[in-house]
């Protein structure tokens, strides 16, 4: 059986479900986007089951860019976690029905503790329903119908939701003019905030090989091997001055060049002089060297020109 035609069909579904929730999103978003934008406290979701999950997703991906946010479970919350939600946060409840009694009981309960104070929203596929008619700001996520054989799982309902969510967290991008070095503050252990936030000095190898001229080549590839960079400086013999570099690259590249291997040496193989970095450069400058030279090194300098490490491709992505 082509259990892809019925993946494809389920695309299919989700997106033609998504395209007519979005074509009903008018000036109403733009009021959640100014609220979500100007609170001094956080966006709260509040859901259950499959809804709750992709609360946990939002509130993630709105954290991510700055907005303290966080999901609760409409359970959890009745018993206990109404002591989390304050009076200056925004609280989205999230119900595909609008009837579920766990989500209609923590939102009654929060009336009840704050009266007209806190700002509630209701995400929901019934703008009839209880939810809706006692949140002071509503959203239609409705679908005609979820894509699973029994019509029932929630999947395109659900999917509509999680769409909302980016939806607005790109317009608190923009409404924030959110920078590529902003998100980079939030993600410190990730490749971008690796890229943008560290420096070179973070991430070289200290430890740096040297040759001279004249050294055999077999010596040349056991160095390279035992420091584990994929390369080593060469020295001019008699001043000692670093004139190149021979990476593993260059010796399977020039070996059937030179006429007597046995007898070679590391200036037979060495390019000569090198491209440079300053340890005080961040990462992404160290990769936009390096491809800009095609090369997948760099060796590191400090303000005086002295070498001072090396730094791969792999430690600055």
């Amino acid at each position: 059986m082509a259990y892809y035609k019925i993946a494809q069909q389920v695309f299919a579904e989700e997106a033609a479900a998504l395209t007519n929730v979005s074509e009903r999103l008018d000036a109403s978003f733009d009021q959640l986007v100014e609220q979500a934008a100007e609170i001094s406290g956080r966006i709260i979701f509040i859901g259950t089951g499959k809804s709750q999950l992709v609360a946990e997703k939002i509130a993630a991906s709105l954290s991510s860019i700055g907005n303290a946010s966080f999901a609760v479970d409409a359970g959890t919350a009745y018993h206990g976690d109404l002591g989390r939600i304050a009076a200056d946060d925004l609280v989205l409840f999230v119900s595909n029905s609008g009837e579920t009694q766990e989500v209609l009981q923590a939102l009654f309960a929060l009336q009840q503790i704050f009266h007209d104070q806190l700002q509630t929203v209701a995400l929901t596929g019934n703008t009839e329903s209880t939810l809706a008619q006692n949140c002071s700001l509503v959203f239609d996520l409705g679908v005609s119908e979820e894509v699973d054989l029994t019509k029932m799982a929630p999947t395109a309902s659900t999917t509509a939701v999680l769409a909302f969510g980016d939806a607005l967290m790109v317009a608190l991008e923009k409404q924030k003019s959110f920078s590529r070095r902003e998100f980079a503050k939030y993600h410190p252990g990730g490749s971008i905030g690796k890229m943008l936030l560290q420096r070179v000095k973070h991430v070289m190898h200290t430890k740096v090989p040297y040759v001279n001229q004249d050294t055999p080549i077999n010596d040349v590839i056991y160095i390279i091997s035992d420091y584990g960079i994929g390369l080593t400086l060469v020295r001019e013999n008699e001043t000692g001055k670093i004139i190149g570099i021979v990476t593993d690259g260059d010796i399977r590249k020039k070996f059937l060049q030179v006429a007597s291997v046995k007898k070679s040496v590391a200036a037979d193989y060495m390019t000569e002089g090198f491209v440079s970095i300053d340890q005080n450069q961040r990462n992404q400058a160290a990769w936009q060297l390096m491809a800009s030279h095609n090369i997948s090194n760099l060796i590191v300098i400090d303000d005086k020109k002295d070498v001072v490490g090396v730094v791969t491709i792999h430690e600055v992505l």
